[in-house]
């Protein structure tokens, strides 16, 4: 039988879909990676001063930011799903995402501002809330496809 939700999102849209949430998530994880390359390249600025206060505030800020990023990302996964709107569950994951390179742009900002040898701690605070955020098949099939239930 032919059911109005397969002919409307038909499994290719899905595998598309697919696609570029995974191209999405790779080049911002590597966008990170290329932050790191950025600080090996430039040294601390002239006038940096170690601050192990604003080091510490700048971990703790990236710590909260990735979960702030997932806690958003699962209320727009599951309004996406509710609504059955395919493309809210790729604004979900950008979002996500994004909120995750606060803490590499902070790890940069420590870097070049106080010197800091362990600027690096934000930055794998960001690539590990991207990990966390790697595009699931399920929620794009969730929100194309209708529930069966009671």
């Amino acid at each position: 039988m032919n059911n109005p939700q397969t002919q409307n999102n038909p499994p290719e849209n899905i595998d598309l879909r697919m696609r570029t949430l995974r191209t999405l998530w790779f080049a911002l994880v590597m966008s990170v990676g290329m932050y790191y390359v950025l600080t090996l390249f430039n040294g601390p600025g002239e006038n940096a001063r170690p601050n192990n206060t604003l080091s510490l505030a700048i971990i703790a800020i990236g710590i909260t930011t990735v979960f702030v990023s997932l806690f958003i990302k699962s209320k727009l996964l599951s309004r996406a799903i509710d609504q059955r709107q395919v493309g809210m569950v790729q604004q979900a994951y950008i979002v996500g995402l994004a909120i995750c390179e606060v803490p590499a742009l902070l790890g940069m900002i420590d870097h070049f501002v106080t010197g800091n040898p362990y600027y690096y701690v934000p930055l794998i605070i960001a690539v590990v809330g991207q990990l966390l955020h790697f595009p699931r098949r399920e929620h794009v099939e969730q929100a194309a496809f209708k529930r069966s239930g009671f």
